[in-house]
């Protein structure tokens, strides 16, 4: 059998040219020396895609700003805005091929391969072209003159407005912001802390944008929350100024930073309204993204406000004392009012006689209410136990389940030498009479 699977590797091998690798303790070193070198490199990579992305939209918001209020004479520096724009795209895209090639050599790192076109498949080339159409985004500069507008009473030259194809460029722009969650990733603790990563193989959990984000959320709710909505309003008050510049009220920042919060909290007052397509879309999908973060900011709150353990120990005993005393108070209202009604029903008083049945069935009902508070409350206290007692039922399983398991295990091995110790006495008899009789 062995030699039948080594000629079927050897086989495959030739076939399909694969080198069987021996690795040894010092090829394993310095594969885990490379690894650590790529790893570092990447991160490095990431961290100046992420500032290339970010300065790129700063000059664009520059670029949006600046020429709305400069005149004419200002157009070759706003020329070289563009430019630099331009310039940033370019060098953010070399980057970007720079960090995918690095993730392809710890593939081919941690696989022992030597040959690149391993590691790719339709799926990875596919999210790369992707992703560098994503960032090649921008308002490219093709102008070569100033538009002037030249008035009946002035004769400025100012600089015409942004079409609407610079507009949906210039917000396309943002989608790099994809960028940050790898960086955040590449240089959280969880990835490099090697305890997170060791125990996250053993539950095979990958770690990525998902799992880090939900680390955050768990550990600083608040933060996250309050920078989400913070940056999600400014960018969308001054993208709904741009796409609404040309018009009266909603096209100025001041009135687009009251319209967002509005339509982001879904309240919608109606005194300013978007006119325009690309600021209706802004509105729609702040409302969505409202939605989403109130639901979000409902759920934090929830698990804030929520007992911990012994909180709940500490108010349910509490709550628990509270109850037996009004069940005990309202025994004795019982008690007090049927021997008031016995008295009165002696003396025959039909006044007093209806006044304290009457009491005396809101006594009752009194201590009713009592008892069923009482009993919900148990209920909960013995589901609380009830679970650690489950618990500790498990524990106590599991260990006599190891105890009478390493027991059977000591009496198989008592059986197995009193096998031998037969075995050797059944061959010593039989051996033991040929060594007697012995041929005359």
């Amino acid at each position: 059998m062995q030699s039948k699977e080594l000629t079927e590797i050897t086989s495959l091998n030739s076939q399909y040219k694969w080198p069987i690798v021996r690795e040894s303790p010092t090829e394993n070193l310095y594969k885990f020396k490379r690894r650590k070198a790529l790893v570092e490199t990447r991160k490095k990579l990431s961290a100046w895609t992420i500032v290339l992305a970010f300065l790129g939209i700063s000059l664009m918001v520059i670029h949006t700003e600046l020429i709305w209020y400069l005149k004419c004479e200002w157009f070759p520096y706003l020329f070289l805005v563009k430019c630099s724009i331009t310039v940033s795209t370019g060098i953010l895209l070399i980057l970007i091929v720079a960090f995918h090639i690095k993730g392809m050599q710890i593939f081919m790192n941690d696989n022992s391969l030597r040959d690149w076109r391993i590691a790719l498949n339709a799926k990875k080339i596919a999210w790369i072209l992707l992703e560098i159409a994503v960032c090649s985004i921008h308002p490219f500069p093709y102008e070569l003159h100033c538009v002037e507008h030249r008035g009946k009473d002035s004769e400025e030259q100012i600089v015409e407005f942004l079409p609407e194809i610079y507009i949906f460029l210039s917000i396309l722009m943002f989608l790099r912001v994809y960028l940050l969650p790898r960086a955040v990733l590449l240089h959280s603790r969880v990835l490099m802390d090697t305890s997170y990563r060791s125990i996250g193989s053993l539950n095979k959990i990958k770690f990525q944008y998902q799992f880090v984000m939900k680390i955050l959320m768990n550990t600083c709710p608040g933060r996250v929350l309050l920078i989400l909505t913070i940056s999600l309003w400014i960018i969308s008050s001054w993208v709904l100024s741009v796409c609404e510049r040309n018009m009266d009220r909603t096209g100025e920042l001041t009135s687009t930073l009251w319209l967002i919060p509005i339509t982001f909290l879904t309240i919608g007052y109606g005194d300013l309204v978007p006119q325009t397509f690309c600021g209706k879309a802004v509105c729609l999908f702040t409302g969505v993204m409202g939605v989403g973060c109130t639901a979000l900011i409902v759920a934090v709150a929830a698990q804030k406000l929520e007992f911990t353990k012994a909180e709940k120990h500490v108010h349910n005993f509490m709550m628990d004392i509270r109850y037996m005393k009004q069940v005990k108070c309202a025994a004795a209202n019982v008690l007090g009012e049927a021997w008031l009604l016995h008295r009165h029903t002696k003396r025959k008083d039909a006044s007093k006689i209806r006044q304290h049945q009457r009491d005396l069935l809101r006594a009752i009902h009194i201590f009713r209410g009592s008892r069923l508070h009482h009993r919900n409350l148990k209920d909960q206290m013995n589901s609380m136990v009830d679970l650690s007692k489950m618990q500790i039922m498990m524990y106590d399983l599991d260990f006599n389940l190891s105890s009478s398991h390493r027991d059977l295990e000591k009496r198989i091995d008592q059986l197995d030498k009193k096998l031998d110790e037969i075995s050797q006495l059944i061959l010593s008899t039989i051996e033991s009479p040929k060594l007697t009789h012995r041929p005359c």
